[in-house]
């Protein structure tokens, strides 16, 4: 089956990788591009990521869900995954947050000091 593909993906990944080239990975406009393309990237597409990131490992198990069954990651959980402070992975998510206002995409997805129900996993 051929799953469509928004045009504006193609457009953002190639600006991604030319700000790639330019700036490299560390850059706050490579982020910001790199956020974009993830933004339009098509739903099948994200669900093969999502399958190869839990394989390789490259995030930590699922620390809550909410009420509707969203899953949540803690930050301290995603510290520890990844073997840096707390400070630091705030750190890191605070910059993700800005980059994504400085291009207009939403940040409601992430809850900081949320009154929402969550369940932890246990």
């Amino acid at each position: 089956m051929i799953e469509h593909v928004n045009p504006e993906f193609f457009k953002a990944f190639d600006h991604y990788k030319a700000m790639l080239a330019q700036y490299g990975n560390d850059h706050p406009i490579t982020e910001q591009a790199f956020l974009l393309t993830l933004h339009y990237t098509p739903d099948h597409i994200k669900a093969e990521m999502n399958a190869k990131a839990k394989e390789m490992n490259l995030l930590p198990p699922v620390s809550a869900y909410t009420d509707d069954g969203q899953p949540m990651y803690d930050l301290r959980d995603i510290a520890r995954h990844f073997g840096i402070s707390f400070e630091e992975a705030e750190q890191k998510l605070l910059s993700m947050l800005h980059n994504r206002q400085q291009v207009g995409l939403s940040n409601d997805g992430v809850l900081i000091n949320s009154d929402i129900n969550i369940n932890r996993v246990q």
